[in-house]
């Protein structure tokens, strides 16, 4: 073996074990019980894969940032978009509209989800399998961004209140958050506001606040592993195969 081929071996095998091991702590980190401090949870951006490269390389932006993903693929409700786009956040700092923000779920089984895979209320059908989840840690979003905010439900109904301190997290729902049967029912009519609180991010999230993917199945691991490859940005990759995200 030659002298290079004897030092880039132990470099390589380093590396690896570092991968091995950010993959087990997200992979537990997860799934853990919400006994965690408040900041150290998860929360999850629900993204199609064609859009991934561009994510990758450059973060996450809002909608009113201006930066546009070459051949950006959108999976939400148009209407609701555009009507986001100048909805007022109710409250300052950080103040602005829903367009100057990225918003962020808190859990899977999202009613958006659903209607993406239904193709309800007039939004376009795709399998899941198209989709992913992008993961950041709430405690590194507050290192990276300075500007945040969340809700106990969806940021664009009345009845939803806004927080920006992390103290307030304990005032969501979160039995109804983690749940995958979210509808409302005769005794509760505002269990699928309560489903879709939101973490708000305004203008920009850095890549370097993303500690995770998930995929549905393991061809959709080996496409994001292929451009992860391509972009020199090497995140834990987790398929849900107990489907605790996506839909069955």
């Amino acid at each position: 073996m030659s002298v290079f081929h004897t030092a880039c071996v132990p470099a390589i095998t380093a590396f690896l074990i570092f991968i091995y091991e950010e993959f087990v702590k997200f992979a537990k980190e997860i799934h853990r019980p919400e006994k965690m401090t408040y900041t150290a949870s998860h929360i999850m951006r629900l993204i199609h894969f064609d859009n991934l490269e561009d994510i990758l390389k450059n973060g996450m932006y809002s909608k009113n940032s201006g930066h546009i993903i070459p051949n950006y693929v959108n999976i939400g409700d148009t209407i609701l978009i555009r009507q986001r786009e100048n909805f007022k956040v109710r409250i300052d700092p950080p103040d602005g509209n829903l367009g100057d923000y990225i918003p962020f779920y808190f859990a899977g089984h999202s009613p958006m989800l659903l209607n993406i895979k239904t193709g309800n209320r007039g939004i376009r059908q795709r399998p899941q399998n198209e989709l992913i989840y992008i993961v950041c840690r709430i405690n590194n979003i507050i290192e990276h961004c300075p500007e945040w905010c969340f809700t106990d439900g969806h940021a664009k109904n009345n009845l939803t209140k806004f927080y920006n301190h992390t103290d307030d997290l304990s005032k969501l729902d979160w039995d109804i958050i983690r749940q995958r049967f979210w509808n409302d029912t005769e005794d509760d009519m505002d269990r699928m506001r309560r489903k879709q609180a939101e973490f708000l991010v305004k203008g920009h999230v850095p890549t370097k606040c993303i500690c995770g993917i998930i995929v549905l199945d393991q061809e959709q691991e080996e496409k994001v592993k292929s451009i992860q490859q391509k972009t020199d940005v090497i995140i834990p990759v987790y398929v849900d195969k107990q489907r605790k995200y996506f839909y069955p």
